[in-house]
């Protein structure tokens, strides 16, 4: 198990997928993480008004919506978001990565990934923006 935080941190995961997001947030909470689970881009950003700490993004959203385009508002200021917070994203498809790495993600997971490996690097991106 991952060592838990000693600061309760703030993590937006952004995912449409429903059994994945309730695994991952359980899982999360019990190393000590606050999780808004948002299924889509647009309450991703409302949720990023009430502060955030890290985004777990997965590139592909229903409806469309494609993960890159939140990490570029982000990246962009056009969020109430940080700039320069740390966003992992996620997908299925390691062609992603490129654009993903080029849009400014601070890391990318390939799916499935384990949720120990999540929290790991949630705390490790947090650990040094402190």
């Amino acid at each position: 198990m991952t060592t838990r935080s000693t600061i309760m941190h703030t993590v937006i995961l952004v995912d449409d997928d429903r059994t994945n997001t309730t695994l991952i947030r359980m899982l999360l909470e019990m190393d000590g993480f606050k999780v808004v689970v948002s299924p889509d881009i647009a309450r991703a950003q409302n949720a990023a008004q009430d502060g955030a700490d890290a985004f777990v993004i997965d590139c592909n959203l229903a409806q469309g919506d494609d993960g890159i385009d939140l990490l570029e508002a982000i990246r962009n200021g056009r969020t109430a978001a940080n700039s320069d917070i740390p966003v992992i994203m996620t997908s299925g498809d390691d062609r992603r990565q490129p654009d993903a790495n080029k849009a400014g993600a601070t890391r990318f997971l390939i799916k499935p990934y384990s949720p120990s490996t999540l929290s790991k690097q949630l705390n490790d991106l947090l650990e040094a923006t402190e």
